[in-house]
């Protein structure tokens, strides 16, 4: 590939930061889409001399607190282990998707086993909206997310205007989802449905 990009916030760093990763001659060849300082290295009136590289893309100052944050958050992933971060993740998954999917007017969004999951587990219930799904995991100490998850075409397609989605991570436990499934079983219930 010729770039790569990721956001410190996917990886438990801060928000506002991330990694810009450009073949070095596409790089040299681009113009800078901001101007400030740091990115110059001499200006006339006739015209600029830009910094070479990184600081070319650089305007302005640093976000150095966030990158600090996001040099800990890789230290800390490293630390753990891609390998023991998916295995985690994995387990926490299979809980998730097959206690779900025992559950009557459960609605599995996507594929039909854990593995096409990992980490998320997007559904819904019958006759209850997702933010009632969610408020009232929430009161339980349970935080997911509802709503179209920036993903509005894809649930038009689905004919569906909104969904639940449960998220996992290395972090969480079984007690987690156990209290998400407990849960989830009563919704219906505390909707004032007889199931």
């Amino acid at each position: 590939a010729d770039f790569f990009a990721f956001s410190a916030h996917k990886m438990y760093g801060p928000m506002g930061v991330g990694v810009l990763y450009g073949k070095k001659a596409l790089l040299e060849n681009m113009p800078p889409f901001l101007s400030g300082g740091e990115m110059i290295e001499s200006v006339s009136v006739d015209g600029a001399t830009y910094a070479p590289l990184p600081h070319k893309f650089e305007a302005g100052t640093v976000n150095a607190d966030s990158v600090y944050g996001l040099k800990a958050a890789i230290e800390y992933i490293s630390e753990i282990g891609f390998d023991e971060i998916t295995a985690r993740e994995k387990h926490l998954t299979d809980l998730l998707f097959n206690g779900l999917k025992s559950i009557p007017h459960i609605n599995i969004i996507g594929g039909n086993t854990a593995k096409e999951h990992l980490g998320i587990v997007s559904f819904t219930i019958d006759g209850v909206h997702p933010h009632d799904i969610a408020a009232i995991l929430d009161s339980e100490h349970v935080n997911i997310r509802a709503g179209h998850h920036c993903a509005q075409p894809l649930l038009t397609h689905l004919n569906i205007s909104s969904s639940a989605r449960a998220s996992v991570a290395f972090y969480n436990d079984e007690n987690d989802i156990k209290r998400l499934l407990d849960t989830v079983s009563k919704i219906r219930r505390l909707m004032g449905y007889e199931q």
